[in-house]
């Protein structure tokens, strides 16, 4: 049965053996706020219970789907992407651009470069993040980031400094190459290439990146999805 954000974030505060009051008291909230709830929190309330509860899972208070609690505290080698939608001018300012499929595809083409340099005819992001950086916002557009990743997602990404990737083995990346264009996979590192792995294993099998196809590798820091 599907729940209400009301219902899950009442289900949180249980779980944390909080009153109603005593919560609201943290996140800075007026009093009855959770119990007037009604849709989504705006942005500044999710900031301010993300703030105070790092452990909740907003993308599951906003739309159900995973675990109350984030994997990452869960088990330290997981990453539980999260996302929030612009609704206020200043945070209007702070959107991302989106990577135009055409320009994601294109081979041997320093992407961050090409995106500063056309920023003002780039298309900007509704969705941003709170707290973090982020260089732009890159759609999956096929099965092969399944079940984690679902086509549509878009995914926010940071641009690491060439040479100092400091690459963790398992965790997500793009990687902007010289032959096939920007690349979504698991990396695991080796000598003078990287295993590129994906979560759909059985229909996507490993492939090599060797050093010298890679342009640019960005941190995946954030997911979007569409709840609608």
């Amino acid at each position: 049965m599907q729940t209400t954000v009301q219902q899950r974030l009442i289900q949180f505060i249980d779980y944390k053996n909080l009153s109603k009051n005593a919560f609201e008291s943290i996140c800075g909230l007026s009093k009855r706020y959770v119990s007037n709830l009604h849709g989504i929190p705006g942005a500044r309330v999710i900031k301010s219970i993300s703030l105070k509860f790092p452990e909740l899972n907003i993308a599951w208070l906003v739309s159900g789907e995973g675990d109350m609690i984030k994997r990452a505290s869960l088990d330290s080698n997981a990453e539980e992407p999260v996302f929030i939608e612009a609704e206020t001018a200043e945070m209007n300012m702070a959107r991302a651009p989106i990577l135009p499929t055409l320009i994601a595809n294109r081979p041997n083409l320093d992407i961050l470069d090409y995106i500063r340099r056309n920023s003002n005819e780039i298309e900007r992001s509704r969705l941003i993040v709170l707290d973090t950086p982020i260089d732009l916002w890159h759609m999956v557009r096929d099965e092969s980031l399944m079940p984690v990743f679902r086509i549509g997602d878009k995914v926010a990404l940071l641009s690491c400094t060439r040479g100092e990737e400091n690459i963790i083995p398992g965790k997500l990346y793009a990687i902007d190459t010289i032959s096939n264009g920007l690349i979504l996979r698991k990396l695991y590192p080796q000598e003078d290439h990287y295993i590129a792995r994906s979560f759909n294993e059985v229909a996507y099998p490993d492939f090599t990146i060797t050093n010298s196809d890679i342009i640019r590798i960005y941190r995946v820091v954030f997911m979007g999805r569409s709840i609608l």
